[in-house]
């Protein structure tokens, strides 16, 4: 017999892997919304936060003046223990981890499970080599991988999220690349709007961090190490000169989404399909600043968080690789890849998610791999 929440939906057994901002905010999203919802953190490191969760089994979720404490199912540091009897597994985890994420979960997925990465960047490759590394690519599940989070939000006190804004739709696409229409109808109970893409990839390019954070925290360190935590980057980040650059970055990523054969979508057209109902109701500016506000309070100390260390090499990374493979230049994205190196003392272009390090030669490789039954030809 079904069992449904509250709201008359079905009700699933959900795991979220990461304990960050995301994933705990898509814990008390989802169990306030009467689905049975385990938390699985990885790492042993230290942390409040999860320490609280794990003693009171219970999260606490703040909306504006709302305020409601709901029950958590299970929290746990053992995959063993929430992985294999879960109906959707969702990894809201850095994508930097995706390779250690796949040796630690592959062992216990299961055939009739879907597993949605967000954000993607292509992470599902990884879970399915160590599939087949291991000898289970039989019982692999279905990938579905998103743009970004579905969530503006932040930990603001150890077992206490705050839920600033949610996006209304939800683009993803799913490996093998003919089986997203089935994604859409199983996430529908948790995301609401799904928007079919053509493919991984195409959804990976259309991550709206790899622009904005690149941008907004590499053109802004000074403010930022000047401001005592206090700056907001999308109210105060974006200037007429910072936009120039952002502009131009979104350029190169049309240009590589039209060589890949996918559909020339901007930034900014993006950005309101995930955020309005309506997406043409505002005009482009009036949908940024009403963005904008909503997030106002979420504040950047410093140029060393994830906006770089994460969306650099894992964003810019790939934009960057798939165009040394094509033969398109990207001269914008390359800049902020080497600034931002050398502002953190990283090499970026070494650390990137680049068709190599995903195991491919080339990029016809990859595309043959993420769309086998559709010939995707890139120059």
């Amino acid at each position: 017999m079904k069992n449904f929440t509250r709201k008359g939906k079905l009700k699933l057994n959900i795991t979220i892997v990461g304990s960050g901002h995301g994933g705990s905010t898509a814990a008390a999203c989802l169990a306030r919304d009467g689905h049975q919802v385990s938390m699985l953190k990885l790492s042993n490191q230290p942390n409040e936060h999860f320490t609280r969760l794990e003693e009171t089994k219970c999260i606490t979720l703040k909306e504006g003046e709302k305020e409601q404490t709901v029950p958590l199912h299970a929290v746990t540091r053992d995959p063993a223990e929430v992985i294999p009897q879960a109906d959707i597994i969702l990894i809201y985890y850095v994508s930097n981890y995706h390779k250690s994420l796949a040796s630690a979960l592959a062992p216990h997925l299961q055939k009739h499970q879907t597993v949605y990465i967000c954000p993607g960047y292509l992470g599902s490759i990884f879970f399915l080599h160590e599939l087949k590394r291991i000898g289970r690519t039989e019982d692999a599940p279905l990938f579905a991988e998103g743009e970004t989070l579905p969530y503006s939000c932040r930990i603001t006190n150890p077992g206490e999220v705050t839920l600033y804004s949610e996006n209304y739709g939800h683009p993803i696409a799913t490996i093998p690349a003919d089986r997203v229409q089935e994604a859409c109808h199983t996430l529908k109970p948790i995301l609401g709007n799904c928007i079919p893409r053509e493919n991984i990839a195409e959804v990976a390019l259309h991550n709206p961090n790899l622009i904005m954070h690149t941008v907004g925290i590499a053109l802004n360190a000074a403010y930022i190490e000047n401001s005592d935590g206090q700056f907001s980057m999308y109210t105060e980040g974006f200037t007429p000169s910072t936009w120039k650059v952002a502009h131009e970055l979104d350029q190169e990523k049309m240009d590589m989404l039209e060589k890949i054969g996918s559909k020339r979508r901007s930034y900014i057209e993006e950005f309101k399909v995930r955020t309005f109902t309506d997406p043409e109701a505002q005009s482009d500016d009036e949908a940024f600043a009403i963005y904008a506000d909503s997030v106002k309070d979420l504040r950047t100390k410093s140029v060393n968080n994830r906006y770089i260390t994460e969306d650099v090499p894992m964003g810019l990374g790939l934009l960057h690789s798939l165009g040394k493979h094509i033969g398109l230049p990207t001269p914008v994205t390359d800049s902020i890849i080497t600034l931002s190196g050398t502002m953190v003392g990283e090499d970026y272009f070494l650390e990137a998610r680049s068709i190599e390090k995903l195991g491919f030669k080339t990029a016809e490789e990859l595309f043959s791999f993420i769309s086998p039954h559709k010939t995707t030809k890139v120059y």
